[in-house]
């Protein structure tokens, strides 16, 4: 489906959600939830390349909120799969092993992040948010004079559509497009890089460790994915550095990438016991931890990645999207509410404000978490991608 034609000029949506990712959708639901009328704006037409991700067992009960199901957790159900815990060598020569056995679930996920995020932009339409698919935010100016607020320009490749909106809500992921557009900056906590590769193997392989490994210039992750056709077992397995250091220019491609695997002590031996073959080229993705400069202004709000991104490391990207999508789908609520007594839309606002400094909070947190985990790796502190992080 190239797009959905909307024909309204004359409709105003409550809200307007650029981006339909995880955070989108989760803000697009609640708001529809409590009666809003809702357009969400995905600029993707098919299916792209997205990394996976691992969620502990305290984000399940969340993505059960969102996706409305209580029953078994398999690979049918919505991209999402159990694993067994953790597997990290990360402060010591010895392998640390950390089972979800007992939490109160008694596993935690690994997502599939193409039919995740597809199975929560369905939950969205069923509970009435209308998607527009393959269209692109423009441009967009405040209107005072007007019952409305915004009037948005949105594009496809062939079309241009115009549209009205209360409030407008940033959800377009690390670029911010349109906290961008209204002159809000972005400020980069450090250069961190992500460079992917899929595994394959006709071995069979029952493992189901998330597993975390630093090394002198970085570090790496692998979680096993389970194939969707040929019965192959499939692995993704990543590595993070910083852009500008030789390690990541190595990654970039298939020789420098299996020559920096071939270094590891937990992944390396892990992928040649099972026969692993690399599949595909190498993707890469911006994994640095970012935060906007202002979280929300004048009849606008930015939420999830475009709020602020974390490093991978924290676990933390999907949870995040899902928890702030909830919180600012329910602020906007309450602000919109309070229109007819003439309450702003500004951060003069209580609610608005008060999603505000949650985001301020968060973001500290957030680095705190982060310094502590690096500082807590000790065996390469003179290599320049550790010694950045222990500054």
């Amino acid at each position: 489906m190239f797009s959905q034609q909307i024909s309204s000029p004359g409709v105003t949506w409550d809200v307007v959600i650029i981006g339909a990712g995880p955070a989108g959708a989760a803000t697009a639901i609640t708001l529809a939830k409590l009666g809003q009328s809702v357009l969400l704006v995905d600029e993707r037409v098919a299916a792209q390349y997205k990394l996976g991700e691992s969620l502990p067992p305290s984000s399940i009960d969340l993505v059960r909120h969102f996706l409305d199901f209580d029953g078994n957790i398999n690979q049918s159900s919505f991209g999402l799969f159990k694993t067994s815990g953790n597997i990290s060598l990360w402060d010591s020569e010895q392998p640390e092993q950390r089972d979800f056995f007992f939490s109160t679930t008694g596993y935690g996920l690994c997502i599939d992040r193409l039919a995740f995020d597809e199975a929560l932009r369905t939950k969205a339409q069923a509970v009435g948010v209308t998607l527009l698919r393959g269209f692109g935010f423009r441009s967009c100016q405040q209107v005072t004079c007007a019952d409305y607020l915004w009037e948005l320009t949105l594009g496809s490749y062939v079309e241009t559509q115009r549209h009205r909106a209360h409030y407008l809500v940033d959800c377009s992921g690390r670029r911010a497009v349109v906290a961008q557009s209204l002159g809000v900056s972005i400020k980069s906590h450090d250069r961190l890089f992500a460079y992917a590769q899929w595994f394959s193997s006709n071995v069979e392989d029952e493992d189901t460790y998330t597993r975390i490994e630093a090394g002198a210039n970085g570090w790496w992750y692998t979680n096993r994915i389970p194939a969707k056709q040929n019965n192959k077992s499939k692995r993704l397995v990543v590595f993070h550095s910083d852009k500008d250091l030789p390690a990541a220019k190595l990654a970039s491609h298939s020789k420098g990438f299996d020559l920096l695997l071939n270094e590891s002590i937990l992944l390396g031996p892990l992928l040649q016991k099972k026969g692993y073959q690399s599949e595909g080229s190498i993707r890469g993705a911006p994994a640095n931890s970012q935060r906007l400069m202002e979280f929300c202004g004048d009849g606008w709000m930015a939420v999830g990645d475009a709020a602020q991104a974390y490093d991978p490391l924290s676990s933390q990207g999907i949870d995040k999207s899902l928890r702030t999508g909830s919180q600012a789908g329910h602020l906007i609520h309450y602000a919109l509410s309070e229109l007819e007594k003439n309450s702003a839309l500004d951060k003069s606002n209580f609610y608005i404000r008060q999603y505000a400094e949650q985001q301020d909070q968060l973001w500290l947190e957030y680095l705190r978490r982060h310094d502590f985990y690096y500082t807590a790796q000790c065996r390469w502190k003179s290599q320049k991608f550790w010694s950045r992080r222990t500054l």
